[in-house]
């Protein structure tokens, strides 16, 4: 809970207590429940915006989310297609891994790039290295684009997966295949 939703919260509660204990107005009690109330519905929205929001998103949406949007959508893909448990990690320092998640017993470390042009060997050599960093069974890369040749080449000697705008669409659609 944010810091400001749970004051509004925690403020509720105590005028609710003093209510009681110090038989103060009963309209102390009736603002302490709207405080509460408010707290909670102001944790909630952000929630359930982002549910409405990435449960309608195609290409064109992912194609104009920002790197963050992206990683977070990712994660809520990837547990609509069973993948269990998919978490972002932090946005900065995360050691080449965005999205931490397990499908058949393999513990997945995910980079999300979503890019306008062809993702590179950068990429590949990044989520390389958080495999260890994260004690990770597999690797891998997620973009709307495509990859270079060469990132294509390193991810296949490194045993890095590579999935990209095709293998996107696939995964959209088995997504929606699955909610009917």
């Amino acid at each position: 809970m944010k810091k400001d939703n749970f004051s509004v919260v925690f403020f509720g509660i105590l005028l609710i207590i003093f209510r009681y204990y110090f038989s103060m107005s009963v309209n102390y009690m009736y603002f302490g429940v709207v405080l509460i109330l408010l707290g909670v519905v102001a944790e909630l929205y952000p929630y359930f915006s982002k549910l409405k929001r990435f449960s309608k998103a195609e290409l064109a949406n992912i194609d104009q989310m920002k790197g963050i949007e992206f990683e977070e959508y990712m994660a809520f893909l990837l547990e609509k297609a069973g993948y269990i448990k998919p978490k972002v990690t932090q946005a900065y320092g995360d050691q080449g891994i965005d999205i931490i998640a397990k499908k058949d017993d393999v513990k997945l470390g995910i980079q999300c790039k979503r890019w306008k042009k062809k993702v590179g060997n950068k990429a590949v050599q990044e989520v390389h290295a958080g495999i260890g960093y994260y004690s990770l069974d597999k690797a891998i890369v997620v973009t709307n684009s495509y990859f270079t040749e060469s990132a294509e080449q390193l991810a296949k000697k490194l045993d890095v997966e590579l999935w990209d705008r095709t293998d996107l669409t696939k995964l959209l659609e088995q997504v929606k295949k699955q909610a009917k």
